[in-house]
């Protein structure tokens, strides 16, 4: 039995970082995303997650699209039945083609429980499927309640070893302003950031109340960003009959071509440099089970396929995967 623990929490549609030099003409922030707000001091728990852990850039080189994301993060190849041109749900009639990251831990160390919470497809489809208990609900079913079940669960399982908890409604902020005033979560892209910074505190008090933050490693990812501040934001928002005097206040989705240009608003016209905004993930390694040496690192280039090896390297698990390991880079 291994005595350290790995709480995987998944952020859907979370960017970890932006393309320098683009900002927001609305809130003359960067756009929405981690590493941006935390520097400008609006998300206190990601910035104490960052100070005492691991920031990683990491981008998604694979299709941004959440099917396949989620399937990158959780086997940790690119290789899978998530190749473009196959159905990314496939592998609910099919079957698994590569051993998951839960599996691994499972597998492993047999005796420790594997749970996972969250969005329905991702659980059935078996990518992020638990052994001991798998929870799914409705898309975007209220991360709250789907947290708290997770908690519920925890505390009458208090020899769990690897627990999945997957939070959803970041997702819905798509298709949908950047800031609106005074905005509840999942209305714009800006206070939807703000409200999972809460949920990021409510996640690590529980895990301190408990008395099992010294011996979890906490592993923050996402499966893509967005289209904003960019040339595929814009024509997407003129074929949606947004206002020109909005785009510039307009998100997106994840919709190809994942490659695009940060937009000139004050030109009218895509610039020369690239923002590629959906291949921007996020990736951090945190807890209280992460030697402290490692606190503050920043590595500065990494993929979504190295975050399942990352969680089999600090949690001692034998997992071939084509993904590596941030661990000591």
């Amino acid at each position: 039995m291994n005595n350290k623990r790995s709480l995987i929490l998944i952020l859907d549609m979370l960017a970890g970082h932006w393309a320098e030099g683009s900002e927001s003409p609305v809130t003359r922030l960067p756009y929405p995303n981690v590493k941006g707000y935390e520097k400008a001091g609006l998300l206190p728990n990601f910035g104490d997650s960052i100070k005492n852990g691991i920031y990683v850039n990491v981008w998604n080189m694979g299709n941004c699209n959440t099917p396949y994301g989620q399937k990158y993060l959780a086997s940790g190849t690119y290789q899978t039945d998530s190749a473009p041109g196959i159905d990314p749900y496939w592998s609910m009639v099919r079957g698994l083609d590569k051993e998951t990251i839960l599996q691994a831990c499972k597998r492993t160390y047999p005796g420790g429980k594997v749970a996972s919470f969250g969005s329905d497809a991702w659980m059935q489809t078996g990518w992020w499927k638990g052994v001991e208990c798998t929870m799914g609900w409705g898309s975007y079913y209220s991360d709250f309640l789907t947290s708290q079940n997770a908690f519920h669960w925890m505390m009458g399982n208090p020899d769990w070893s690897t627990v999945l908890l997957y939070l959803a409604q970041y997702d819905m902020t798509g298709n949908c302003p950047v800031y609106t005033e005074g905005a509840e979560y999942t209305k714009d892209k800006h206070h939807s950031l703000l409200q999972l910074d809460r949920y990021l505190w409510m996640v690590k008090t529980f895990l301190k109340e408990q008395g099992w933050w010294d011996d979890t490693y906490l592993f923050i990812g996402s499966d893509h960003g967005c289209h904003v501040g960019c040339n595929v934001a814009v024509e997407e928002g003129r074929e949606r009959g947004v206002a020109e005097a909005d785009l510039a206040n307009y998100c997106s989705n994840h919709q190809s071509p994942y490659d695009c240009y940060i937009w000139d608003f004050e030109k009218n016209q895509a610039t020369d440099k690239r923002s590629d905004c959906c291949r921007r993930t996020t990736f951090i390694v945190t807890g209280g089970a992460l030697p402290r040496e490692q606190y503050g690192r920043v590595v500065g280039n990494a993929e979504i396929i190295d975050f399942a090896p990352t969680i089999a390297d600090a949690m001692g698990v034998d997992f071939k995967t084509d993904g590596k390991s941030i661990l000591g880079r």
